[in-house]
């Protein structure tokens, strides 16, 4: 029994001395931009593909339970669709909450311009949309952001928006993305 205790100490004190710390070594990056979720009936950049015919029956919020819709969506330096597009988003969510306001999101957000120019990064998890701010955790990436991990903060800028910095109806997230880069 003794011999057994002490091989399992041995064994446990070698796993610990083999992790990498969180920081040391990785390189922290920082990114901010606006996406732009377009419902416009002649181009939308979110568009419904599967829908139970039960799911507006149960319907409670703005997405009936069980929609689910994919996405290419624009990127942009700021909340107006006239900033400067830096990248977009492509990726499909499913409302998996029966109160209407909350999805499950796959996201990969491509960088098309800048110093990170073709390299990208995912976010998935469950995304509660109805809070004004949230956070998506990062489970990769490629190119610059290879096997990047980190967390994205999301806050509501405007839903249905239509106005003078948006002029197509559509919604407005800022997103502020920590990136642990290798």
């Amino acid at each position: 029994m003794r011999i057994q205790f002490l091989l399992l100490t041995i064994l446990l004190l070698s796993l610990q001395c083999n992790t990498s710390p969180v920081s040391g070594s990785r390189k922290v990056t920082n990114i901010r931009f606006y996406l732009h979720n377009t419902h416009s009936v002649n181009d939308p950049s979110s568009v419904l593909v599967a829908e139970n015919k039960n799911a507006t029956t149960h319907a409670r919020g703005l997405v009936p339970f069980s929609s689910v819709y994919v996405f290419d969506d624009v990127l942009t330096e700021g909340p107006a669709s006239t900033s400067k597009v830096i990248g977009n988003a492509q990726g499909m969510y499913v409302e998996t909450g029966k109160d209407g306001y909350t999805i499950l999101e796959t996201i990969d957000c491509e960088m098309t311009d800048g110093p990170f120019k073709g390299s990208s990064f995912v976010m998935f998890s469950r995304n509660q949309f109805s809070n004004p701010s949230r956070e998506l955790p990062v489970i990769g990436g490629r190119g610059a952001f290879q096997m990047a991990q980190g967390y994205g903060l999301l806050r509501t800028v405007c839903i249905n928006c239509i106005n003078s910095v948006n002029p197509s109806k559509g919604d407005i997230i800022e997103y502020n993305v920590t990136l642990y880069l290798h």
